[in-house]
């Protein structure tokens, strides 16, 4: 220890008059003259933190005087000697051992040091930087930004107290101080090095929100173990209470290196209540965490050497010599060296200017990567074709430009030359083609190939061709013992189809969609010269449906995959069936498969609603896949489920962001606020006339074209869902999705929807309200907490509704239902079905709990029928499509099911009377249930009965349902208001005065009431 610490309190006001003295003592070198000694300095200077002089009443909120604080301060809060003693202490560094602290301040870890000179510090603050070189003249100290401090070597250990949560620019974006520190000292530690740095006790202690910061971290440290600092360590700053850590950390060897997870425990993580008697607890820091690493260090000390030796400077020097040799070894370069090496003096010696700022210097700045990228390409200049004074016409980035082969005629290019003739400006008419006759024939392709597939389906005729292929189609289904044709009206939306070369086929589930597929897989092989058809889809469409169906059709000209090896069997004119699942993890080996067939393949993808959510795997998978093939076809009963922008990733799989995709929205809509008050803002689409882009930039285009907003439980009463710019919308959908509802394909509608309202019983009620205004004293008997009070914050709101729907489903599935009677909707379902005597009946709910609580009622009213209970964990695919025949057999059976494990594929066209007492969140995954009973041979009337609480929750659910459905039927050609939508689901009560609604109470937290809403 160099200098003595006195613990000696320096009052707030007097600081900043003492710290100017010192500072001019320092500046003036007359601290000795005055009797002023270096440990009375070390003693006395204290920084800028805490000595902002803001108040908070100045400012609007809390965050405002927080960043203000944040820019006077800089973070600027000295380590307290005894903590930075602490750290120092339990590292112990040896004589030959170097330590670095990246923001070091005044350099007071520097003070415990073995050796002055083996300490490495930088500090921007140029006061600080005075005092420390004062202090510590041997020290290495730098006057730099941490982000442009290259020592040009590696530490064993860093050390240090990062500025706290301040947001910094650098070359990947914005990032917190602390987290820039933690990954600059991996860039700096030589491997198994040690970093012990301050931080707040926040950094790192969700692992849920914090979860990506705690992942960069691992992949370069090893975990140690951390310590809990007192909250009043910065008292002496002006901080009285701030809760900070002391994080451990080992740099890892290698990439090999698993090293230790981030995991606390009571192993490694231990508390510092006193820091002036920290003996003990010293002891134990060093024996139970530091010791270990520094073991390893010396264990490994050969390894560390080598791996030090073969560092990233080394390998970008190693680099630039090569390159350089090339270029002053060859004829043809030997001219460029002399640029070369000025171009790596400037990169050595460049310094950011002092009035230009550090976002600014990181755009303009020589990089390793610059160097690396201009020496390169001086070496690829040896190639270089000569000049001719030519100007030429050249594709050139998705569309024509016109290209100067000199300098010389490069300047004779008039602007409109320069300027890039994209091809989707060309193929829709936006841009003309007079001079480009060059080029007339491509263009003249591309336009008609635009005709074609955007011509509205109700303005195309039929082909005769085609005609005639669809009539002569048929397949023997040997399980009936009979042939099947395609009707008049899917031969006729089949013949629109197979004229294009993409398009999405939404028909009604129980239409017909596998014939579909089929034939038009049949025509692309046999008429186009396809090479395959791919069909793929989810696992129990293709097990319990395709797979089915291709062997009673008699069809061998057909491949599953189950693994690599049958990839590999894959031959020219057989369909090959694959699961989503599947798709995902040959990824890779597909992708390379169909290019190897030169994209010369049709895709059958069904059930496309699959791919709604753009973040998914199975929808990265099937976008990389098959984005480029040839022929596409997607079908599903409903293109969307919650939300029209659902439906952006299967458009962008059938036209790739071609110009058969083109954005015609003038204006775009996003919510903002604005003092806590939300509004639409309006504002016009760049992207107007140009095609999607692709990925999630085209799905927020999309969406704030036409629909900015989720609908939700609570929100449905609170926003608008109209459509915006409909009319594009309109015209995108009419040239690329053919609708049929199952009446216009049958030629018969025999569904019929029934609302069936049923009121709690007072003991009901009562344990309803319980869970609206005590559910905190319900949460922890139904809901496992995380242990992170911020996750478990946010899922709380999430949580009540969970409850609320559980107990609208079945209220005795609560241990608080205090009543012997049977609810009233079980009550009301069995009656139902008792009316039903000599009818098979389907009862489908969504939990197993739920499932139990029917099952036990059912059983006990009518022990003399069948009861067949069914769900995904007890009955497998086989079981299921054994059902079918047995349930037929009993007469009057009873189906109790949830409804996910009868989703599609799986039909009981016999079964005539449904009963849904549990809603799901849209009616398109309700009717992928319901329509299992409803099929294209079905002759009888269907009845769905939806049996809900009035006055509870599901009030709020079949609103959001009903006002999805009214999104999902303007994407099948129907724009309706919402009264023709409760017509069609049976509606005929008051259901808007039954939502329910969530509101802040008085302090602020939200809660859920219900009574009569409106809808703005």
């Amino acid at each position: 220890m160099k200098y003595q610490y006195l613990n000696e309190p320096i009052p707030q006001e007097t600081r900043q008059e003492l710290n100017d003295k010192i500072l001019y003592l320092v500046d003036q070198d007359l601290a000795e003259q005055s009797g002023i000694s270096r440990e009375d300095i070390y003693n006395a200077y204290t920084g800028d933190g805490g000595l902002h002089g803001l108040k908070r009443s100045d400012f609007a909120n809390y965050h405002e005087y927080a960043e203000a604080k944040k820019e006077i301060e800089n973070g600027q809060f000295f380590t307290p000697p005894a903590l930075c003693q602490f750290i120092m202490e339990a590292l112990s560094p040896a004589m030959d051992e170097t330590v670095a602290d990246l923001t070091s301040g005044i350099a007071n870890f520097c003070n415990f040091m073995p050796l002055e000179a083996n300490f490495y510090g930088c500090e921007l603050d140029i006061k600080s930087h005075k005092v420390a070189h004062y202090l510590y003249p041997a020290a290495n100290l730098e006057h730099r930004d941490i982000r442009f401090y290259q020592p040009n070597m590696r530490f064993d250990y860093v050390v240090g107290n990062p500025p706290f949560n301040l947001k910094w620019e650098t070359e990947g974006g914005e990032i917190i101080s602390q987290m820039y520190y933690c990954l600059k000292a991996a860039k700096l530690l030589k491997p198994l090095g040690i970093m012990a740095i301050v931080v707040p006790a926040s950094f790192l202690a969700d692992e849920y929100l914090d979860g990506a910061k705690i992942s960069e971290l691992a992949k370069n440290f090893s975990f140690l173990g951390q310590v809990s600092i007192q909250k009043d360590a910065f008292k002496s700053l002006g901080v009285d209470s701030y809760a900070t850590k002391i994080s451990f950390w080992q740099k890892k060897l290698d990439a090999a290196d698993k090293g230790e997870p981030y995991a606390l425990n009571s192993a490694n993580w231990f508390n510092l209540t006193d820091m002036n008697n920290a003996a003990e607890l010293l002891e134990i820091v060093r024996k139970e965490v530091v010791a270990p690493a520094r073991e390893r260090m010396r264990s490994n000390s050969a390894r560390v050497k080598l791996a030090s030796m073969g560092g990233s400077d080394n390998a970008f020097e190693y680099e630039v010599r090569k390159l350089m040799f090339h270029i002053k070894s060859n004829p043809k370069l030997i001219d460029k060296y002399a640029k070369c090496q000025e171009y790596l003096y400037k990169f050595r010696h460049q310094e950011q200017p002092k009035d230009m700022k550090y976002e600014e210097w990181a755009k303009i700045r020589i990089t390793e990567a610059k160097v690396l990228a201009y020496l390169r390409r001086v070496i690829k200049s040896q190639h270089k074709k000569p000049s001719q004074d030519v100007v030429r016409l050249v594709k050139q980035d998705g569309g024509l430009i016109y290209k100067g082969y000199s300098k010389k005629a490069q300047n004779s290019m008039s602007d409109g030359m320069k300027q890039l003739v994209p091809f989707y400006a060309l193929a829709s008419g936006q841009a003309d083609d007079t001079g480009l006759e060059q080029y007339a024939r491509l263009i003249r392709r591309k336009q008609r190939d635009y005709e074609r597939e955007t011509k509205p389906f109700t303005e195309m005729e039929q082909d005769a061709e085609i005609a005639q292929f669809l009539d002569d189609f048929t397949v023997y289904d040997n399980e009936n013992e009979e042939w099947i044709h395609l009707n008049n009206t899917q031969k006729h939306d089949l013949n629109l189809v197979l004229q294009k070369r993409y398009h999405l086929l939404q028909w009604e589930q129980g239409g017909g969609k596998t014939l579909a597929g089929i034939s038009t897989g049949r025509y692309r092989m046999e008429r186009q010269g396809a090479r395959n058809v791919w069909v793929v889809s989810t696992a129990i469409s293709i097990k319990n449906n395709w797979d089915l169906v291709f062997k009673n059709y008699g069809m061998t000209n057909y491949r599953m995959i189950k693994c690599l090896a049958d990839l590999d069997k894959v031959q020219d004119g057989e369909f090959v069936i694959i699961t989503l699942n599947m798709l995902t993890k040959y990824r890779k080996q597909i992708k390379r498969h169909i290019k190897m067939r030169n994209q010369n393949v049709c895709l059958v993808f069904d059930e496309s609603d699959e791919m709604t959510n753009p973040d998914s795997k199975r929808t990265k998978a099937v976008l990389d896949c098959f984005r480029r093939v040839r022929f596409k076809l997607e079908m599903t009963g409903t293109v969307t489920r919650n939300n029209i922008s659902e439906c952006a990733p299967q458009l962008e799989l059938l036209y790739n962001n071609s110009y058969n995709m083109l954005s015609w929205a003038e204006d775009l809509y996003c919510c903002e606020k604005d003092d806590g008050e939300e509004y639409l803002n309006c504002s016009s689409n760049s992207y107007y006339g140009q095609p999607f882009p692709a990925y999630k930039a085209g799905y927020s285009l999309f969406a704030e074209s036409h629909l900015p907003e989720r609908i939700t439980v609570f929100g449905v009463g609170k926003k608008t869902q109209d459509i915006y710019n409909a009319d594009a919308l309109n015209k995108l959908l009419s040239y690329s999705v053919i609708t049929r509802t199952f009446a216009e394909i049958t030629g018969k509608e025999i569904r019929r929807l029934h609302q069936t309202p049923v009121s709690f019983a007072p003991a009901e009620r009562e344990v309803y309200q319980k869970a609206m205004e005590e559910f905190f004293s319900m949460r922890q008997r139904y809901f496992a907490l995380t242990g992170n009070s911020r996750k478990d914050s946010m899922m709380a709101l999430i949580q009540q509704i969970t409850l609320l729907l559980r107990i609208s489903a079945a209220p005795n599935t609560v241990e608080e239902y205090d009543s012997p009677n049977t609810p009233v909707k079980i009550r009301k379902v069995c009656d139902m079905v008792g009316e039903w005597k000599d009818e098979t009946v389907v009862i489908g709910v969504r939990h197993k709990n739920v499932v139990e609580a029917y099952a036990n009622e059912i059983r006990r009213r009518f022990p003399d029928r069948k009861l067949f209970v069914v769900t995904g964990s007890t009955t497998t695919l086989a079981g299921r499509r054994k059902l079918k025949n047995t349930l037929k057999e009993s007469g009057n059976g009873i189906l109790l099911c949830t409804q996910q494990c009868l989703p599609s594929s799986v039909n009981f066209e016999f079964v005539n009377k449904v009963i849904i007492p549990e809603l799901h969140y849209n009616n398109a995954r309700m009717s992928q249930f319901y329509m299992r009973f409803v099929r294209f041979t079905s002759t009888d009337w269907k009845d769905i009965y939806f049996v809900t609480y009035s006055g509870s929750i599901e009030s709020n659910q079949m609103q959001m349902v009903l006002a999805k459905e009214k999104l999902n039927l303007f994407m099948k050609g129907q724009d309706v208001d919402l009264d023709e939508v409760y017509d069609r689901f049976g509606v005929d009560y008051d259901l808007m005065s039954l939502l329910m609604s969530r509101e802040a109470d008085e302090d602020g937290n939200f809660k859920i009431s219900w009574g009569e809403q409106k809808i703005s």
